[in-house]
């Protein structure tokens, strides 16, 4: 059996990927992208944007920054 991502139990806390999309002011397909990939955007780690602030925030400490953050994504060669 699989594991649950710290990422997937956001959504699920949130209400989905429409929800998580609305607190985070992206596209629902943005969002579904992050699910699918397995981490946010690359720009979380670069400080361009704060949407592991606002997920733990919405999740009211439940899933918090920290644990989405440590999910990196692959760096490219």
């Amino acid at each position: 059996m699989r594991e649950v991502t710290h990422l997937e139990r956001a959504y699920h806390l949130c209400g989905g990927p429409f929800a998580l999309s609305k607190i985070c002011g992206v596209s629902n397909t943005s969002a579904h992208r992050w699910k699918t990939k397995g981490h946010l955007p690359r720009t979380e780690w670069t400080g361009e944007t704060h949407y592991a602030e606002k997920i733990e925030e919405a999740t009211q400490g439940a899933v918090t920054k920290e644990q989405l953050l440590s999910c990196r994504p692959p760096r490219k060669p």
